[in-house]
């Protein structure tokens, strides 16, 4: 699993002020081909009000982990689909984002800690680097 990491909670996670993770989250083999800020920006719905990021964002930090408990992850269904979600938009209630042109289930994880293994990778234009490694009692950045 992944989630984008906004930029003011990068020092908190680094420091260990911030040792949970929530909200939407979404598998990384459904992200392979976002490569680049400008993709994810675009297919994670990354611009809702409020948001710290921009679609020329140069840099973006993802979490990533193995999904080990199935039932920490929920698709979030509105009721017009049968579920009982409500949330403010860019959700759409259906089990992907609302992007237009790229197609990525959407899933929702309660408060859960920070599994051990779990990284933190920067992503750039054209590139993807490890840069930090939970070992389960704390970050250690990468040499």
């Amino acid at each position: 699993m992944q989630k984008v990491v906004p930029p003011r909670l990068l020092v908190p996670y680094l420091a260990g002020r911030r040792t949970v993770v929530s909200g939407y989250v979404y598998r990384v083999e459904d992200c392979a081909r976002l490569t680049t800020p400008a993709l994810l920006f675009a297919a994670l719905d990354l611009g809702f009000e409020g948001s710290e990021l921009t679609d020329t964002t140069s840099e973006l930090y993802l979490m990533r982990w193995y999904a080990r408990d199935a039932d920490n992850y929920v698709v979030p269904y509105g009721p017009h689909m049968g579920g009982d979600w409500n949330d403010v938009p860019p959700f759409a209630g259906n089990g992907f984002t609302t992007s237009r042109e790229h197609m990525v289930p959407q899933f929702h994880t309660a408060p859960m800690p920070i599994p051990a293994g779990a990284e933190i990778v920067r992503v750039t234009s054209g590139d993807e680097s490890l840069f930090a490694r939970y070992d389960g009692l704390g970050w250690r950045r990468a040499a």
